[in-house]
């Protein structure tokens, strides 16, 4: 019999306080609280990814139920080989889709989605030559071909950090980028399972990374697709500094690939985020393909003892939650376990698209903490 995770209600939670949309220059199009990706909780701050623009946000705790004192910080000012376009005499960079990001021995890891896009028609909008031209081109964007660090520095005040492009020794640094591709995609294209899809959109169960979770030098990354035939995966990387402060990846075992695959038998779902609770590795898994649901949380224990490629069927892994989810709208997509002054232990959700009863005023939206 097929385990499901029990349904899950929120035990209370948080109100995001973002700065409005037109305030940053050039001004975006729609505000922030809209694309919420990824998020990580390091003390008193809470840094938070969406999957538009080139940029990390940083909130601060106002007090038990909320964050604001929004600031950004801008990816194109750190990574230099993250291209940018001239628009209007000022240099914007292109998105880099962040999909996952990871806290881990004073650095901030990010990575975008490595994923190719192939533009939606809109019926409503769009007639039937303008359709096919967008079902017919594929885009490859180069910056979401992001994997890389940011150095933690404790700031002005208790619990709180902010990134830095040096800090000391330590330098933020990436893996190697170019030609609309890095090291990794380079490593995939002859893998038997993965080496096929590296051409195909995400969305359409091509390859697509959505989650990251680091310990030490061992990277997991959550692949949204491919699903094959209900199998999904997270890559581990073992990812070194150069003298320079570059990214590389090395070979875990000595000799073969540079990278271990550990497929996970999902019940047909994608990885969506990845996040450490201790040792265990927690999973969010929703669909693959552009659809609303179901959405659940796995545990991954053990995770960390693995030295080989792994097989993980539905029965050796421990269900969680199961999230709630609307229609078109509350897609639950970032995860962090945050811990309580008394030990309690919650999960932090964050979500894209927010219906209308969690976005408050133009700026702010409410993220959810289930208990664990």
């Amino acid at each position: 019999m097929t385990r499901q995770p029990p349904t899950a209600l929120p035990a209370s939670s948080l109100r995001l306080s973002f700065r409005h949309h037109e305030s940053f220059d050039p001004p975006r199009k729609k505000p922030i609280r809209d694309n919420l990706s990824a998020v990580e909780v390091i003390g008193e701050c809470l840094f938070i990814a969406d999957d538009e623009g080139a940029r990390i946000d940083r909130l601060t705790a106002t007090g038990p139920g909320g964050y604001g004192g929004h600031e950004p910080f801008f990816l194109g000012g750190v990574f230099d080989q993250l291209e940018a376009t001239e628009k209007d005499g000022k240099t914007v960079h292109d998105e880099v889709d962040i999909e996952g990001m990871a806290a881990d021995s004073g650095w901030l890891w990010v990575v975008g989605s490595h994923s190719l896009v192939r533009e939606k028609p809109k019926a409503t909008q769009h007639d039937a030559d303008t359709a096919l031209k967008l079902l017919t081109d594929v885009d490859r964007k180069p910056n979401r071909f992001l994997l890389g660090r940011i150095p933690l520095h404790p700031a002005d005040g208790a619990g709180l950090v902010e990134l830095r492009a040096e800090d000391g020794t330590r330098k933020a640094g990436c893996l190697k980028m170019g030609g609309k591709s890095n090291a990794l995609i380079k490593a995939l294209k002859k893998d038997e399972h993965f080496g096929r899809f590296l051409h195909i959109p995400a969305k359409e169960n091509g390859l697509d990374i959505e989650g990251m979770a680091v310990r030490g030098n061992r990277v997991f990354l959550g692949l949204r697709g491919p699903v094959l035939r209900g199998w999904a995966c997270i890559l581990e990387l073992c990812v070194e500094a150069t003298k320079k402060g570059r990214l590389k990846l090395t070979v875990p075992d000595g000799d073969g690939l540079p990278y271990r695959k550990h497929f996970m038998e999902l019940q047909g779902l994608g990885i969506r985020e990845l996040a450490f609770d201790g040792d265990d590795l927690l999973i969010l898994a929703g669909p693959t393909m552009d659809l609303d649901g179901p959405v659940r949380v796995w545990r991954w224990s053990g995770c960390l003892d693995s030295d080989a490629p792994t097989i993980t069927p539905t029965e050796r892994l421990t269900p969680v939650l199961e999230l709630p989810f609307g229609e078109d709208c509350d897609h639950a997509e970032g995860i962090a376990v945050v811990r309580s002054p008394d030990g309690a232990k919650t999960l932090l959700v964050v979500y894209d698209s927010p219906s209308s009863d969690r976005r408050t005023g133009a700026t702010d939206v409410h993220a959810d903490l289930f208990a664990l």
